[in-house]
């Protein structure tokens, strides 16, 4: 898989950026899987054992590719589709949103994973293979207000076939962390969930705010202050006054600026923590790429909590296997 080099950068900023296709598939696709979002999405060609057999990822989210979606498709994976049989191709994540490709509406919790493919739209052909968009879910969170998800309620099923396939217990709750974590109580069916907007907060700070002054940015990752902010915020004063902190230690010299990020990482991941684990000593499936996982099984740890760790990209290629074989079966597909 082609990345981008250093020299590709400044393109970035006047255009997105498409991975051209490959010279073809070295063997037959049965599925096409993409993870489509605001700044991204990336593809995945998947091999009648499961396998990924290539991928290919992009910048070109809806934030810089409005209504170019099919050509931008196109670029990306023809060269994936020279092949006789029909296959489906699965978008999931913002492009289904009303800023999108097309609006798929999203579905009520409870869902159970019928009736998401049964929801999911085809919106258009590519060389003979159908593009499907698949629902988000509408719902609760744990404050009783409404809550959504678009992109995570595949990785949830495909999570929750992995910890089966794995021999692993069932966690309790479900943390996808990102721009925005989601919180998901486990079981058959997607229920209750809350949305923490943690790295986007995360991301204002750090940039944007008077803590700035007390942060070195681009330094590499510090484990003790990580776990002091974790500590911090076990506290009393609450979220805000715990931010203030950053600014303070600086000041009067008690932490160094080279420090100030992983411990503001940590107060607010801490707090997220705090705020969706009511109970003590919680089972956690943490559902990201390295070393984002590991920095939430870090902090689980250190408030109480064990966890089991599921690769996103893993959660997301078995979520979309387990939707397609819904597909497959409602429509008397070769395959079936």
């Amino acid at each position: 898989m082609r990345r981008l080099a250093n020299s590709d950068l400044a393109s970035l900023t006047t255009r997105p950026y498409v991975e051209p296709m490959s010279t073809g598939l070295s063997k037959r696709a049965k599925l096409i899987c993409v993870d489509w979002g605001t700044t991204n999405l990336r593809a995945y060609a998947i091999g009648e054992d499961g396998s990924v057999i290539d991928e290919a990822q992009s910048n070109a989210g809806l934030r810089s590719n409005r209504g170019n979606y099919s050509d931008c498709l196109t670029t990306m994976i023809g060269s994936w589709l020279k092949q006789d049989s029909p296959i489906n191709i699965l978008l999931s994540g913002m492009i289904g949103a009303p800023t999108g490709w097309q609006e798929v509406p999203h579905v009520a919790a409870p869902v159970a994973l019928p009736q998401l493919a049964a929801k999911a739209i085809p919106v258009t052909q590519l060389h003979g293979h159908t593009v499907w968009i698949v629902p988000g879910v509408k719902g609760t969170g744990i404050s009783g207000l409404p809550d959504v998800m678009r992109g995570e309620e595949i990785q949830f099923f495909g999570a929750q076939r992995l910890c089966v396939d794995r021999h692993a217990g069932q966690p309790d709750i479900w943390c996808f962390p990102g721009t925005h974590n989601k919180w998901i109580a486990s079981g058959e069916n997607i229920d209750h969930f809350s949305t923490s907007m943690v790295g986007e907060i995360f991301e204002l700070l750090r940039q944007h705010s008077l803590l700035a002054q007390s942060l070195e940015q681009n330094v590499s990752a510090n484990q003790p202050g990580f776990l002091r902010g974790l500590e911090t915020g076990r506290k009393a004063g609450g979220l805000l006054h715990h931010l203030f902190s950053v600014r303070t230690l600086d000041l009067t010299g008690a932490q160094e600026k080279s420090d100030g990020l992983e411990y503001l990482s940590g107060i607010i991941i801490g707090h997220d923590i705090g705020a969706q684990l009511r109970k003590p000593s919680q089972y956690v499936g943490v559902v990201a790429s390295s070393p984002l996982a590991r920095k939430y099984q870090i902090a689980l740890e250190a408030l109480g909590h064990s966890s089991i760790i599921i690769e996103s990209q893993a959660a997301t290629i078995n979520g979309a296997l387990a939707i397609n074989e819904h597909l497959l079966a409602a429509s008397e597909q070769p395959g079936v």
